[in-house]
């Protein structure tokens, strides 16, 4: 059974941005608590689907860094576009596919390493191209991106939204499948399917969320990039 506590301080030093409280700031701007818990959820995805493939504990590390802030670009976006119920316009929507562009020019400001910054832009590339927001395709989108991008839709199929309710975890991983080496990388399909440890947080993902927004607002400790 997966530890929560660990989890939730975990995440919440993660919330604790060195010498940035402005960019701390951003992201609690990011004003919509499904937003908030959402980029904590695909940060803890993102962290297990990294461990089940190898990589270093620095490149984990920065990539739970980079799914807390992958929507920063968010706080750029209007709300009234953001929070829109009724279908977005054309123009809506091509200003929501900037989030990525935006949150990498945020993080520039912050001096972030270089694969954060690369990660928080490609994740909604696809690995057959049909992503954004420029149509990378393959292993030409980094790892970051790729893992964060497939992090993503689980966390998004497996919560309620203004336009459809959640899926069930065993819907969201059929559809997950389906995809594979079309929207999804296949190895990263294969790693998600396999892993016992997200569906652990997965089952207990509300909790973990709460005491990892709370620990963020307690103590002093700063994460190291």
């Amino acid at each position: 059974m997966i530890n929560f506590t660990l989890y939730s301080n975990r995440t919440g030093n993660l919330l604790r941005l060195k010498s940035s409280e402005k960019l701390f700031n951003l992201l609690i701007s990011l004003r919509s608590p499904w937003r908030y818990y959402h980029c904590v959820r695909v940060s803890a995805y993102a962290s297990i689907l990294a461990n089940s493939i190898g990589l270093s504990k620095k490149q984990t590390r920065h990539l739970q860094i980079a799914g807390v802030v992958h929507d920063i670009g968010f706080s750029a976006i209007n709300d009234r576009i953001l929070d829109k119920q009724s279908s977005l316009t054309t123009e809506e929507y091509t200003r929501v596919k900037h989030h990525p562009v935006l949150g990498m020019r945020i993080l520039d400001c912050y001096d972030f390493p270089e694969d954060i910054v690369k990660g928080v832009v490609q994740h909604h590339e696809a690995f057959d191209g049909s992503g954004y927001p420029v149509g990378l395709k393959g292993e030409a989108i980094g790892v970051y991106g790729r893992i964060l991008f497939i992090a993503e839709a689980f966390d998004t199929m497996t919560n309620d939204t203004p336009y459809r309710h959640a899926y069930t975890i065993d819907a969201a991983m059929k559809s997950i499948q389906d995809m594979s080496n079309k929207k999804y990388d296949p190895g990263l399909v294969h790693a998600m399917l396999d892993s016992e440890e997200l569906t652990d947080f997965y089952m207990q993902r509300d909790t973990i969320c709460r005491h990892a927004v709370q620990s963020a607002f307690q103590g002093n400790d700063l994460f190291t990039l």
